[in-house]
């Protein structure tokens, strides 16, 4: 290693903005303000090798003061916005930052002094002018506070918390994963938060750099030093985002505008049961396995929206290769009559795609390498070579990336896709597209550019438009643009062959701004372990700060290894129904198949469990509008993110919560017929299946057992569930019943009587109910062909008052009636419904009621509100 650590910077005061800074080696430091929270700094060096140059910024936060000032020995200049207040050390480049409001004179974040900014000079006997046109690495040095928390980097094993240890930001094909010490995995996001636990204010950082890149936190320790953070990329230039909260919810909101809001929201089968197993599509018989497999769903009443196809349909019959885009007609002697029979069983067929092809086997391999469509070895002039699977378990062959930024692979990719899968009625499962390398010199063709995805201010780094036909290697580019590609012509291959319809994509690596485009993603080969189970939780949670596709889960029941005992999948199943994404996915090493009834002792209680999951999806679709599509919020986040406040949540990662209302405390440890967790200060809870009451700040215990549908489930005070009816797959009939349950907030006379102004202190909690065709995209034209229902609640000493509000009517529901009921057997206060024309409380004796056949809750119909001519509007639509 060779840094340098460069001096001698000027304010240049010449230029408005960005605010800039020179040496006399000729780099160049500016700091861009994006917002008031929201700082860009880049820093461009002699060793850059992309050609951008700094130039006047012509779009930014004009709230921003400068101001020149000396210090001892150094010159300072100040940067202020209403929020904050940068000062930037000269001639040597450090940046300190400040909170102005909440703590003026303490910092939350500084460089590190004299050793901020360092940077790999070309001239480095590893890293010539001669090197295939690489550039340097660099380096960004932060002091590191003792009582600073990091959470994020994506998919990250082990503890939630990421302090103390190191991270390689780089993806592999990590099958079997060990959940609590792997590293690296699949998915890429330089992205992380750090939350002091002293003053419990957050700020995030995001490198956008796509290169091979490291992140310590505090693992390396030099005495010269002090404690530090490091990040570390192989090729530069260095380019960050500040983002100041002080709340993580704030900050995980702006991240997820910078890199970008979903295009369109999921099609609602996705929210079902989506089945998929390795052994299916192994077999010779394997498309009448698969068609039977519906045929057992019926058998069992396990409804099932999606069937996951892997890649055993690939496999050629006479050297058995795995040859994406081909079908094995002996296991698929007709594939498009399998995806008509599946389809109108109501079961999506996904199938399994690879981005490489293999060099001895796969007809297109000459054709497409005399195309320059593929990856490309320059020093030796032909494509580059990797070793990926062929056949059978562990066997490997050469084989050589698709280059998705050639224009001869990304046309032979939307073609096949187009014609192989798309137009015999299959929907693609983006896979292993990680897109490793051995020789990250080898090199992109850089003719496509990811244009579909929104770039707000600009964050592709490098820029696209400047390496448009200039062959560059993978070190500058970053790999992380294959996946972006791949992912964009596969888009585009649905939107045009169903313009009306939302696309639906999976993908198992993600990058920044995926998630644009693709709806699911999930942890990947996880291996069938206890610790799995508790592992998988604080993976997913502290990637769920980071802009994934917010469609995310786990392999349910382990997808290496061994099958799961029946106490083991029925755990898994418990808590595996609450995640976006709820799949059921095996290659087990013993050649079994985990599918919902291999064990009937346990199987009422995977049914239950499954059948609760689609009374809820009306409630996670919801959900998933107001927090993922419209506010960039994850559906599944860690308690900390609504609790910042309570240092205690700060560690719980082993329980998450799903949306701000819901809280879930997995059982995860053989032979545990209890589960203990610590409820959130300032807030009150109801344990879902015992339906007692809890006041947060303490730890309680509460039983769980294997016959319970859900594993222990919390409902916050205060809020309301809403609940469908099940179906065998979402679309099976018309979705023509909607319940709610309210828990009320309990009357605490002391607390909650008028205050001395006489104004009432009875809040009103809402929750909005979206409903729409769940399959086009026609909520998105200027009919808004949707509606919201609104259902409010306000809990006083002796009446609890609930009604509905229609916020939005352009869609006509199946449904003309809200059942209602207060499922807590311990509330005494009389329930109460107001009319939403008149707002007067309205004879409860009048409404219809439903009593429930399994929980005996009365429940009571109140009308629907809707506007008569926007349902006629709707009907036309």
């Amino acid at each position: 290693m060779r840094q340098k650590l460069p001096n001698g910077y000027e304010f240049d005061s010449t230029i408005p903005h960005p605010i800039t800074f020179r040496n006399p080696e000729g780099n160049v430091f500016e700091v861009l303000i994006l917002a008031s929270n929201v700082v860009r700094v880049r820093h461009f060096t002699k060793n850059t090798t992309h050609k951008q140059q700094p130039q006047q910024s012509d779009t930014y936060y004009e709230g921003f003061k400068v101001k020149k000032s000396k210090k001892q020995q150094s010159d300072q200049i100040q940067v202020e916005t209403p929020l904050l207040r940068i000062v930037i050390e000269l001639p040597s480049l450090r940046l300190v930052w400040y909170d102005k409001e909440k703590d003026p004179h303490k910092p939350f974040s500084e460089d590190l002094f004299r050793r901020a900014y360092a940077y790999q000079p070309l001239s480095s006997p590893n890293n010539t002018d001669n090197d295939g046109g690489c550039g340097g690495a660099i380096w960004h040095y932060r002091k590191r506070y003792h009582d600073d928390a990091y959470f994020g980097l994506g998919e990250r094993t082990g503890p939630m918390n990421l302090s103390g240890r190191r991270f390689r930001l780089e993806r592999l094909d990590s099958m079997g994963y060990d959940a609590e010490t792997q590293d690296p995995l699949y998915k890429f996001c330089p992205f992380y938060v750090t939350l002091s636990t002293t003053t419990k204010r957050a700020h995030g950082i995001y490198y956008q750099n796509f290169s091979t890149t490291t992140v310590d936190f505090g693992q390396e320790l030099d005495a010269m030093w002090g404690p530090y953070t490091c990040y570390h990329a192989e090729s530069g230039p260095l380019d960050y985002v500040m983002i100041y909260g002080p709340t993580v919810s704030s900050i995980v909101r702006s991240f997820g505008i910078l890199t970008g809001t979903a295009r369109h929201l999921p099609p609602r089968f996705s929210f079902g049961y989506l089945a998929s197993s390795m052994g299916y599509a192994e077999s010779d018989d394997a498309q009448t396995q698969i068609e039977q497999f519906a045929k057992q769903c019926r058998k069992h009443d396990i409804p099932c929206d999606g069937m996951h196809l892997s890649s055993g349909y690939t496999v050629m019959s006479d050297s058995g290769d795995r040859c994406v885009f081909t079908w094995n007609k002996q296991r698929f002697p007709q594939p498009e009559k399998m995806a008509a029979r599946l389809k109108a069983a109501g079961i999506h067929v996904f199938a399994n795609v690879k981005p490489w092809l293999l060099h001895q086997s796969h007809p297109d391999f000459e054709p497409l390498k005399k195309e320059r469509g593929l990856v490309w070895d320059d020093e030796n002039d032909k494509p580059s070579t990797v070793l990926q699977w062929r056949a059978g378990r562990y066997t490997m062959g050469d084989a050589s990336y698709i280059d998705f930024t050639s224009q001869a692979g990304y046309t032979y990719w939307q073609t096949q896709l187009k014609t192989q899968l798309v137009d015999k009625g299959f929907l693609p499962w983006l896979d292993n597209n990680e897109f490793s390398m051995l020789d990250d010199q080898h090199s992109y063709a850089c003719q496509v550019e990811p244009k579909s995805y929104d770039d707000p201010v600009g964050l592709f780094v490098p820029s696209m438009s400047e390496l448009t036909n200039k062959r560059t290697c993978a070190r500058n580019v970053g790999t992380p643009i294959q996946t972006l590609l791949m992912a964009q012509a596969s888009y585009q291959v649905l939107r045009d062959a169903a313009p009306t319809q939302r696309p639906f994509l999976i993908t198992r690596s993600s990058v920044p701004f995926v998630q644009q485009l693709v709806n699911q993603t999930w942890s990947g080969d996880n291996d069938t372990h206890w610790k799995t189970i508790r592992f998988n939780i604080s993976m997913g949670v502290g990637a769920s700060l980071c802009a994934i596709p917010s469609g995310y889960g786990h392999d349910v029941g382990g997808f290496a290894g061994p099958k799961p005992d029946p106490e083991m999948f029925v755990r898994w199943v418990q808590q595996g129904i609450f995640w976006p994404r709820f799949c059921i996915h095996s290659f087990n090493t013993d050649d079994t198949i985990t599918e919902p009834w291999m064990y009937p002792e346990v199987l009422p209680t995977i049914r239950d469990a499954i059948h609760l999951r689609y009374k809820l999806i009306p409630y996670l679709y919801s959900l998933h509008v107001i927090h993922a599509y419209r506010n960039n919020e994850p559906l599944i986040r860690p308690l900390l993110y609504d609790h910042q406040d309570d240092p205690e949540t700060f560690n719980q990662q082993f329980e998450f919560k799903l949306g701000p209302n819901m809280l879930i405390a997995p059982v995860a440890l053989p032979d545990e017929t209890q589960r203990s967790i610590y409820l959130p200060l300032g807030t009150a809870w109801y344990h879902y299946q015992s339906e007692k009451y809890f006041v947060g700040g303490q730890t309680v215990t509460v039983d769980s057992s294997l016959k319970d549908a859900a594993a222990p489930l919390f409902i916050k005070a205060g809020s309301m569930v809403c609940f469908g009816k099940v179906m065998n797959n979402v679309h099976q009939m018309p979705d023509d019943e909607r319940r709610v349950q309210i828990f009320p907030e309990r009357w605490n006379k002391k607390e909650d009587e008028d205050d001395e102004s006489g104004g009432s202190k009875i809040k009103r909690h809402t929750f909005t109910m979206i409903e729409d065709d769940g399959k086009t995209l026609y909520h998105e034209l200027e009919g808004r062909a949707y509606t919201e229902v609104q259902v409010w609640m306000e809990a006083g000493p002796d009446i609890i008052k609930v009604g509905l509000k229609i916020l939005n009517d352009g869609y006509f529901p199946d449904y003309d009636t809200v059942w209602v009921t207060c499922p807590i057997a311990s509330e005494t206060r009389r329930l109460v419904f107001i009319d939403p024309q008149l707002n007067e409380v309205m004879n409860i004796q009048d409404f219809p009621r439903m009593v429930d056949d399994h929980t005996m809750h009365c429940y009571y119909g109140l009308p629907l509100p809707l506007n008569s001519k926007k349902k006629e509007k709707s009907k036309v639509i």
